[in-house]
């Protein structure tokens, strides 16, 4: 197993460490002498701004969880008054999380995220584990569910009154995938300027929302706002876990900090500016719902968003289904843009094939990660168990962004004089790891069943982590196949290993 760094290695020397030597530079001996083929390595570019990572973060917070998922905190909280305080102590948990990460993130200031922290710490195994368990249960299926729901809204708007085929919808949402896929494979301005447009749609959306509600005036509602209010703990952690979740993606963020111009200043305002945006604008939308609908309305609806602009009018559900799917694709987008990163990273640290390190050299992104990632996704996506995932993928990003906690106390601990660029004050990553802890604990305790699915696929991965990765002395024809492979993908797809 690597080493961690702790053990004498030099935070300032960790990315070196972590992409290996360069076997494409070509050597041959002629005339007893060595000659070196100098050629040009391509590198990861540092194309995005202030306010591209600022929408894409707006886009990706939540996701489209506010249109069309957001009562799960309501049904745990009993009452509306209850779920709007739980909505804003998860958005405070969040951002306090999200300040944790950002301190790691430049200390450690490379591509992966929390994969790639954990294994620059505490190794190898930890590293792997924690990569496998992200492959199958959030990357996979979050694309799957992003494709998939976006392409729902799409065919609604030609299906208003019935229910459309499933195979029709889940083939717009492969077509979907594959297309976003291929734009998130050519030159990173695009992209960034194709989400920027997108991440309009959201802010649109909630905007109508909170400003429809102003002008319908419904006020029957509010007497009874807490009403029915928990007193369970249980169902209170619940909550606070569906309303993390209702937060989470902001941590693509630390995935794509290699790609992020001036990390230490424009990382933490977007954070900043999304987490002031995104609690303001998810609390006013979440009081409009409650406001115009009855909780029975809104715990029976799939897509509240739609419910209540028909409520409303019923030309605004027309706009609104545009705008959440609209919104859908963006969230989708931000997800290919981002998480294929992880992918590279473990590629460069010999935790995927070779061929997984490598980025085009014309558009300089990792093909190779993100047509790779592809493929789980579509396989999900038709094998119909998405909906099942969901709260084990909630369950799972608790544990992974605890596991960075963890990580950023080790270094205080360990590292104290290493060169902080942000430093949180120390008792908020304590008061973070205690919360989350409390909060995993009671919620397996009402759901085991998604601490058996967890456990099941990291268990997984342990025996797949020593057969690929520890065993060396793998069978000749097997190395053969995959140098063989590698070399037809690397032509194939005209990629190269980035420079270090």
């Amino acid at each position: 197993m690597t080493e961690p760094m702790t053990n004498g290695t030099d935070l300032h020397d960790i990315n070196h460490k972590m992409i290996p030597e360069d076997n494409d530079v070509k050597r041959r001996k002629s005339s007893g002498k060595v000659i070196v083929e100098n050629q040009q390595e391509p590198k990861l570019e540092r194309s995005i701004g202030l306010f591209s990572a600022t929408t894409m973060l707006i886009a990706n917070t939540g996701g489209n969880g506010i249109f069309i998922a957001s009562t799960a905190t309501l049904y745990y909280a009993g009452s509306p008054g209850f779920a709007l305080v739980l909505w804003v102590l998860s958005g405070l948990v969040n951002f306090g999380l999200s300040s944790c990460m950002t301190e790691v993130g430049l200390i450690l200031p490379k591509a992966g995220g929390p994969y790639f922290y954990v294994t620059q710490v505490f190794g190898s195994l930890p590293g792997f584990v924690m990569l496998w368990g992200f492959l199958w249960m959030i990357m996979a299926p979050a694309w799957a569910i992003g494709a998939y729901t976006a392409s729902l809204y799409i065919v609604k708007l030609s299906f208003p009154d019935c229910t459309p085929p499933e195979v029709g919808v889940k083939l717009l949402a492969a077509a979907i995938l594959v297309f976003l896929v291929f734009l998130n494979c050519l030159y990173m301005k695009i992209i960034t300027k194709f989400q920027s447009i997108l991440s309009l749609a959201k802010v649109i959306a909630m905007l109508i929302i909170i400003i429809g509600d102003c002008t319908k005036r419904y006020r029957e509602q509010l007497p009874l706002f807490w009403e029915g209010t928990t007193t369970d703990p249980g169902n209170i952690a619940l909550g606070l876990v569906s309303g993390y979740f209702s937060y989470g993606g902001w941590q693509v963020i630390s995935i794509l900090m290699e790609e992020v111009k001036d990390p230490v200043r424009n990382v933490p305002r977007s954070l900043g500016l999304t987490f002031i945006s995104a609690i303001i604008l998810y609390t006013l939308t979440n009081f409009s719902y409650c406001v115009v609908l009855t909780t029975p309305e809104m715990l029976q609806s799939n897509a509240v968003a739609v419910t209540f602009a028909y409520r409303l009018h019923s030309t605004l559900s027309v706009v609104i289904s545009i705008l959440v799917a609209l919104c859908c694709l963006s969230v989708l987008n931000v997800l290919i843009l981002g998480q294929p990163r992880m992918v590279f990273a473990a590629g460069c640290n010999g935790h995927m094939p070779r061929i997984m390190s490598m980025i085009n050299r014309k558009y300089l992104t990792p093909w190779p990660a993100t047509i790779f990632i592809s493929v789980p996704a579509l396989a999900v996506l038709f094998s119909g168990s998405v909906v099942s995932l969901i709260d084990a993928m909630s369950l799972y990003t608790c544990l992974m962004t605890s596991s960075v906690i963890v990580v950023l106390l080790y270094l205080r601990w360990k590292k104290p004089t290493v060169k902080r660029p942000i430093k949180v004050p120390l008792i908020i990553p304590i008061v973070e790891l205690i919360l989350s802890v409390v909060l995993i604990c009671l919620s397996i305790y009402k759901k085991p069943k998604e601490l058996g699915l967890c456990l099941g696929i990291v268990a997984v991965g342990i025996p797949v982590y020593f057969i690929f990765i520890m065993w060396k002395s793998k069978p000749k024809s097997f190395v053969r196949f995959m140098d063989r492979s590698t070399l037809f993908l690397k032509t194939l797809l005209n990629v190269e290993t980035p420079a270090q």
